[in-house]
């Protein structure tokens, strides 16, 4: 046997010098114990902290909270209200990383917990479709860290991991009620509900620039006008209320919006077939079309909309005033196109036409005979008829422009 196993340890004993050692041994693991809490590194540290994996602005140490979170402080990672996840800890590895376009491999589970999160990915049905593809967009920009132009939408095995995770998303701001939450560099909406998340969602907003263009404006009596119209496609940051409502489909100045709710003039949120992984709108925030269908109920007149730029806090802004089209200075109105007569010429007839013989009945004579005269011949012309020309189907009877996508 070893000594260890048949001896007592000798007793030990500390000097002054001992325990100076060991103190200053203690107070140099909490330090790197501090900075590694306050650095952002690990799955706690954005639930004690307020921060986010993938935010430039560090979080700040527990016991100095910033005043105002971080700009990319959206996902918290642990327990709390709302984290209706299963126990933290490693699950069954996903069997492969998935993408947009591929079927089978597990897709029902991870559907399932994306809708539980709540980031809606339609149909729970083992199809990686469009309505899937923007709910993953929308986990790994906001959950995941991931910038707005990487991600890829591929459920990986460390997606699916951090998927299992006792997830929370945090509001920014908490004004009770129900309240919105655009965050603009991440191209990502969060409805919240008493401070809980109830809807996370992928969207698209105004692309950033000033555009002049030719458009067919559909005005609100059903009538279309073609107008030449510049403007600045711009959702600019700032705090504001919901204050407008219109059920179904509206024909707006630039397109048509589904069920939009608008909260700045003429911006609103609304429903899109098209709304990509970047800014593409003329300035209001795009919606994917399944979850257009029921967040308009979701909401209240006078709830409040926090549009965060990235730039400033939505409170330094305020209410900011969206920036009007105005008239294009250099567009000329269309003018009706008028169908020019034929210039073809018109061959000649080459047919003569027989002469036509008109038989004179001669009278007998009642006297002596007279010489008779001879009988008149009368030839009438034809004048050759000149061919029909078809009209041309395709000739347009006006200038028209073609109608623009939605706003």
């Amino acid at each position: 046997m070893r000594a260890s196993e048949t001896e007592p340890a000798a007793p030990v004993s500390f000097t002054r010098r001992h325990l100076l050692g060991a103190a200053v041994a203690v107070a140099a693991t909490g330090g790197v114990w501090a900075a590694t809490r306050s650095s952002g590194s690990g799955p706690s540290d954005s639930a004690a902290t307020g921060g986010v994996a993938g935010s430039d602005t560090p979080a700040q140490p527990p016991a100095e909270p910033a005043a105002t979170p971080p700009p990319n402080a959206a996902a918290t990672v642990g327990s709390g209200p709302g984290a209706d996840a299963p126990a933290a800890g490693p699950v069954a590895p996903h069997p492969r990383a998935r993408q947009y376009g591929q079927a089978g491999g597990g897709e029902p589970a991870w559907q399932q917990r994306l809708a539980d999160l709540p980031f809606d990915p339609g149909p729970v049905d083992g199809i990686y479709g469009g309505m899937t593809a923007r709910a993953v967009w929308a986990f790994q920009k906001l959950v995941q860290g991931i910038p707005r132009t990487e991600a890829d939408g591929v459920v990986s095995d460390d997606t699916w991991q951090l998927m299992n995770q006792p997830l929370r998303i945090a509001p920014r701001r908490t004004p009770g009620g129900t309240h919105l939450e655009v965050y603009l560099p991440e191209q990502v909406a969060v409805l919240f509900t008493d401070g809980e998340a109830t809807n996370a969602s992928h969207v698209s907003s105004g692309e950033g620039i000033e555009w002049c263009g030719e458009v067919l404006v559909d005005n609100d009596d059903g009538t279309t006008e073609v107008e030449g119209i510049c403007g600045m496609s711009i959702t600019p940051g700032g705090v504001y209320r919901f204050d407008r409502k219109v059920e179904g489909w509206r024909n707006a100045k630039l397109g048509r919006l589904y069920k939009p709710v608008y909260f700045n003039f003429g911006i609103a949120i609304h429903g899109a077939t098209n709304v990509p992984n970047y800014p593409a709108s003329r300035g209001c925030v795009r919606y994917p079309m399944h979850i257009a269908e029921y967040i308009q109920d979701m909401v209240s007149i006078g709830d409040v909309v926090y549009v965060f730029d990235g730039v400033e806090e939505p409170e330094v802004y305020g209410a900011q005033p969206m920036i009007f089209d105005y008239p294009d200075p250099d567009w000329v109105p269309p003018s009706t196109t008028t169908i020019p007569a034929s210039t073809t010429p018109v061959p000649e007839s080459t047919t003569t036409a027989p002469p036509t013989t008109t038989a004179t009945t001669a009278t007998p004579p009642t006297t002596a005979p007279a010489r008779s005269p001879p009988p008149t011949t009368t030839t009438t012309p034809t004048t050759p008829t000149p061919p029909t020309q078809p009209s041309d189907p395709l000739a347009p009877s006006s200038t028209t422009a073609p109608a623009v996508g939605a706003p």
